[in-house]
């Protein structure tokens, strides 16, 4: 079995949008789609709270199929990197299989990059995307990238080195500073 036979994500993997939305773009329960320029892909839950949006898109869930297949996963671990009114809140997810209590497909791990806004008049809002996507986020936690690590879960080389060579510009630029600071 090949790496990337193990990982079947893609680009947007968790179900996010409400298909059960009227031609106004709300939906029938809380969350609202909007439409227009800038919004696509954004979920806005209406008197959301950033700190509930965060509990909401890193709990854990799980799902028995009919066949019997328990599908468990995981947030093993999440920050949020940003500012009052928008950023980024990256996790690291991990998926399970289990048929009678034996797991049944090998785990999967991913790391989850969601973006965060405030939207006036609507709440906190999400987009969600992994790392398959690309993200032209590098913000990302190095330590998440040793949790999910390529050679096992498979995920985005090219993305990685980019987060890597974020955080060691961002390193130089601190060590800079402290330099300056102490001529």
């Amino acid at each position: 079995m090949t790496v990337a036979s193990v990982q079947p994500l893609r680009c947007c993997s968790r179900k996010s949008i409400d298909l059960a939305a009227d031609d106004t773009g709300f939906s029938r329960g809380r969350n609202i789609i909007l439409h227009g320029r800038n919004q696509m892909g954004w979920l806005f839950t209406s008197g959301s709270t950033r700190r509930g949006l965060i509990t909401e898109r890193t709990k854990c869930w799980e799902r028995t199929k009919d066949d019997g297949l328990v599908v468990n996963s995981t947030c093993l671990a999440h920050c949020f990197r940003g500012g009052s009114f928008a950023g980024v809140l990256w996790s690291v997810w991990e998926r399970t299989f289990t048929t009678n209590g034996v797991e049944s497909s090998p785990k999967q791990r991913w790391i989850q990059c969601d973006l965060l806004r405030h939207q006036r008049d609507y709440g906190w809002g999400y987009k969600d995307m992994d790392e398959s996507c690309g993200p032209y986020y590098f913000s990302c936690p190095l330590k998440y990238l040793g949790m999910a690590p390529i050679e096992v879960y498979g995920g985005n080389a090219e993305w990685r080195e980019q987060v890597i060579e974020h955080h060691r510009r961002s390193a130089e630029k601190r060590r800079a500073r402290r330099l300056a600071k102490q001529t």
